[in-house]
């Protein structure tokens, strides 16, 4: 049986891209899947063999000590063919690849040469540098590895990789479009979104939201929410009923998100300002959003209105405009057939177009264009 590892120093070990989908996927294709990540203890779920390392003290700690305990960790395994998830780990996948001659997968989650520049941690001038650095080690490296991509227009850097996209598991994807649409009661309006919360992805915005509602309507998000970020969303709307925040700094259980999803919404939403960083993106909740059936409100970007107007799922408004996000709110409320119209659009292109199923049967075609080359082969020049 061909083993293989992937390896991330960031990523929680229950992952909804690195363990839910790619992990079990080759599990389920009969490979033997190890999965070295932060974690509390040695494990098996799903056929995944979780080999745990410490979690990060701080960020510091991840940059420069962690990637050698995973590469440690990765040597040990003596795995067929490595598949690593972290930028931090550039260098180390790199030492992996001299060392064993084995081939190694680079997934590339994130832009980071542009999400670096919007890091709250980082002075614009420091996270403008890191991503550059970043960016031109991915350059400098690429030719070790082969290249996939979680989102379409990262082609543009990597021009050869093999695209695997952020679509949701089929299993998820059928509890969605099997649940039936729950409306709330009368004219209560309900607002969701769910992801991690920060200032790039439209936290204050949806707090600013919030507080425009009638008196009866509430704005509900479920994700990791750092506290400084719900400290700054609480100053711009400080009553709790009409703002609640589920989630603290740490990952949410995907469980927890996809449970959200059963309750009565008015809309699902997705308020991102604009920045170099998000125009592009297919977010991952805009597939579980059309699932379950949720009209969506979301920011007026080319690729998001394709996404959203074309397939009839929803509205895309001015990014930042918390009043016109109200204004479409309001308008749903007002047009109850309209609402429906969007439910059923939006579950009709999730069952055609947007299953991992597609997704999974790409990786495994690479991981089996890439196993006959599991016995140790030159590295690139």
């Amino acid at each position: 049986m061909t083993k293989v590892a992937h390896l991330t120093t960031l990523h929680p070990a229950f992952d909804n891209r690195v363990f839910l989908r790619e992990c079990r996927s080759l599990a389920r294709a009969g490979y033997e899947v190890v999965l070295v990540a932060p974690h509390e203890e040695a494990e098996t779920v799903d056929g995944v063999r979780i080999r745990p390392v410490p979690k990060s003290r701080s960020r510091i700690d991840r940059l420069l000590r962690q990637g050698f305990r995973v590469y440690r960790c990765a040597v040990d395994e003596q795995a067929d063919l490595y598949h690593f998830h972290d930028p931090d780990l550039l260098p180390w996948a790199l030492l992996l690849r001299l060392r064993t001659g084995r081939p190694v997968i680079y997934d590339v989650h994130e832009d980071y040469v542009t999400s670096l520049t919007y890091k709250p941690y980082l002075p614009l001038w420091l996270g403008r540098l890191v991503g550059r650095i970043y960016g031109g080690l991915e350059q400098a490296t690429r030719a070790a590895f082969k290249i996939v991509i979680a989102e379409r227009y990262y082609a543009r850097r990597f021009p050869d990789a093999v695209p695997i996209l952020n679509y949701p598991d089929q299993g998820v994807l059928d509890e969605l479009l099997e649940q039936p649409r729950r409306r709330p009661d009368g004219d209560q309006i309900r607002l969701l979104y769910t992801g991690s919360a920060s200032a790039m992805r439209g936290a204050l915005v949806m707090a600013e939201l919030a507080c425009k509602l009638p008196e009866d309507g509430s704005v509900t998000m479920i994700g990791a929410c750092a506290p400084e970020v719900r400290q700054a969303m609480r100053e711009r709307c400080p009553r709790p009923e009409r703002l609640r925040i589920e989630g603290d700094a740490a990952h949410v259980p995907y469980r927890r998100i996809v449970a959200a999803y059963r309750e009565p919404w008015t809309a699902a939403l997705a308020l991102f300002p604009d920045s170099p960083h998000v125009r592009e993106k297919e977010l991952t909740k805009f597939f579980e959003y059309m699932a379950a059936g949720l009209p969506i409100i979301c920011s007026d970007f080319p690729v998001w209105r394709d996404l959203v107007e074309l397939t009839g799922a929803g509205v895309c408004v001015a990014p930042g405009d918390a009043g016109a996000a109200l204004a479409a709110v309001m308008d749903l409320v007002r047009d109850p057939e309209r609402a429906r119209a969007m439910s059923l659009a939006g579950r009709n292109a999730a069952r055609a177009r947007f299953s991992w199923e597609s997704q999974a049967r790409r990786l495994v075609e690479l991981y089996g264009e890439l196993a006959p080359l599991a016995r140790p082969s030159p590295l690139p020049a």
